[in-house]
């Protein structure tokens, strides 16, 4: 009973993941006239119900916002990234649409593990995995999204903006997922709240330097991305007590890379 109750939870996320592609397809692609207002709301409605339907009865008031912090952020970084990058062959763009359902999956299947880790206050075998995987997913997530943001029609200021909230949004799901590891130090409110706006502030300001670099959108996404997966992994190691004068040196070496690619392919 409890095999067959796994495979309708998994064809849940996949009736999901297959909706969202739907989606991204149709306001991709124009099949039916809306606006960007319509496009969001929908875009809502669509991961709050999927969410609420798909993770019951794991989903509460209480983990609501990290339960669909991450699916948002799979839909936007589509819809922005295609709309702004419209020069790609139909083919290519079929390719996309389903690597991007392939990450709602994988994102719906990483939320489910930590709504019943949440549930039931204690971890479980696939934990640890899922929270390798997460880190991960938030990177892959952030690229297109962070690509999108860039392409908007707006100053730096609002862009940075954006780009640090959501980085905030990240620490903070970050900080979320390892509540309930018994290798993992506990966190106050006053904690939290000091390592997620540590992000923004870190976020904001390198995305703003580089800024001032006259080049692609997606090179700066790949830049911002990487410090991104720095402060994730630096939140990690800060939980576990595993900072070490080699984890700072291999991820400062990875943003100087995209860094020096960067400065390389400016316009």
């Amino acid at each position: 009973m409890k095999i067959r109750l796994e495979l309708e939870r998994k064809h849940k996320y996949l009736i999901q993941s297959l909706l969202s592609c739907v989606f991204i397809y149709i306001t991709t692609q124009n099949v039916v006239s809306l606006t960007k207002w319509h496009i969001g709301v929908l875009m809502v409605i669509l991961v709050v119900s999927g969410s609420y339907v798909s993770h019951y009865p794991n989903i509460h008031k209480e983990n609501f916002l990290v339960s669909v912090l991450m699916p948002l952020g799979v839909l936007s970084g589509a819809l922005l990234s295609l709309h702004f990058f419209p020069n790609l062959s139909f083919i290519f763009k079929l390719l996309v649409i389903a690597f991007f359902g392939f990450v709602y999956y994988l994102v719906s299947l990483s939320d489910n593990i930590f709504l019943v880790v949440h549930d039931r206050e204690e971890t479980i075998p696939l934990y640890r995995v899922a929270v390798t995987w997460s880190q991960i997913l938030q990177v892959v997530v952030a690229i297109p999204l962070f690509a999108g943001i860039f392409k908007i029609n707006t100053n730096a200021f609002v862009q940075c903006f954006l780009v640090s909230f959501f980085s905030f949004l990240c620490a903070y799901y970050q900080l979320w997922i390892y509540q309930f590891d018994q290798d993992a130090k506990r966190t106050g409110v006053g904690e939290i709240l000091f390592l997620s706006f540590s992000t923004f502030f870190f976020m904001y300001v390198t995305t703003f330097a580089v800024s001032f670099f006259p080049t692609e959108a997606f090179l700066r996404a790949s830049f911002s991305s990487s410090v991104l997966l720095f402060a994730l992994s630096y939140i990690s190691g800060h939980l576990k007590n595993e900072i070490s004068r080699k984890m700072i040196v291999g991820y400062l070496v990875i943003i100087l890379v995209s860094l020096i690619t960067l400065l390389v392919f400016t316009s």
